[in-house]
């Protein structure tokens, strides 16, 4: 790696952090938003990547601080909202920090704040229901407000709109560790893909992952425990925990559900690369109603099925 002066290695890290944050202030692009940081290992090094990562950490912060309402919900609302952005740059840490590691092994490290975090999260709330009725009932209200329009209050109990709204509130939270997770992969392939743009076996070792034979034991006991819960009764916390570590490892299979995916094009003499795949993928998941839900079930079933069935011959 070429030695820079010290000037333009502030410079670079200067621009990097400020898009950083335009992709967190943005919202739609948070998902995004570690990647220029990581990008910076690239030509400046690790640690400057690393001590990029913390700067944009305290601006974060900072940010969520300055801007955050008064009150007594103020600091869960604080809480709800840097979960997201310090998930996924304590997941940018972990990946530069474990580079030495399996891709499985940096994945399942890289979610751990994540799971870190939620269960900080579900102790803090769980100590007082008072707190958690307040806040799930400031969320009901916001759904309520953004579905207004498409609900017809005189047709439409208040009752029901409020069970809805609790349901859907209930399904988002249930759903937050893996939305985090999708995050970090989309995040740190990517990354990986440009460390590695050069190298002629990326493609080979893209194309081979492979996700420890045991994990099935785990996904499949989540998935049970999920199905025991329509006959014996938990509470909705407990529930919710449940469906984030079931869904999380529904992820790592759908990963693996690629890598398959990867392996039988490159075999057919189908020779595009793994990121642009992806990318069409992530835009067919997006926009295409239907389809979409093809691949979100079709991806971590293939994976699911490696591990019966050798799909990699």
């Amino acid at each position: 790696m070429e030695r820079k002066s010290g000037p333009i290695v502030l410079r670079d890290s200067v621009v990097a952090i400020a898009v950083s944050f335009l992709f967190f202030y943005l919202g739609f692009a948070q998902f995004f938003f570690v990647f220029p940081l990581l990008l910076l290992s690239t030509q400046l090094g690790k640690g400057v990547s690393l001590i990029s990562i913390a700067v944009e950490t305290a601006l974060v912060v900072l940010y969520v601080v300055l801007t955050s309402s008064g009150g007594a919900l103020a600091l869960p609302f604080a809480l709800f909202e840097l979960y997201i952005p310090l998930s996924l740059l304590a997941a940018g840490v972990i990946w530069l920090m474990t580079e030495k590691k399996s891709a499985g092994l940096r994945l399942l490290f890289s979610i751990l704040p994540s799971a870190l975090f939620f269960i900080i999260l579900y102790v803090y709330l769980e100590q007082d229901p008072a707190l958690l009725e307040n806040i799930i009932g400031v969320y009901e209200d916001a759904f309520e407000a953004l579905l207004g329009p498409f609900l017809n209050s005189e047709m439409v109990s208040e009752e029901v709109i409020g069970f809805v709204c609790r349901i859907l509130l209930l399904v988002t939270v249930s759903m937050i560790v893996p939305l985090v997770l999708c995050f970090v992969c989309v995040t740190c392939f990517s990354y990986e893909s440009v460390l590695h743009s050069r190298e002629s076996d990326w493609e080979d070792r893209v194309a081979r992952f492979e996700l420890d034979g045991r994990v099935i034991w785990i996904f499949l006991a989540l998935w049970l425990m999920i199905l025991l819960t329509r006959f014996v009764s938990m509470p909705t916390m407990a529930g919710i925990a449940l469906f984030n570590g079931a869904l999380s490892f529904t992820v790592c299979y759908a990963v693996q559900g690629f890598s398959v995916l990867c392996y039988n094009m490159r075999k057919r003499g189908r020779r595009i690369r793994s990121f642009s795949f992806l990318m069409i993928l992530l835009a067919i998941a997006l926009f295409i109603p239907g389809i979409n839900i093809v691949i979100v079930l079709a991806l971590p079933l293939i994976g699911v099925l490696e591990t019966f069935i050798e799909l990699r011959k």
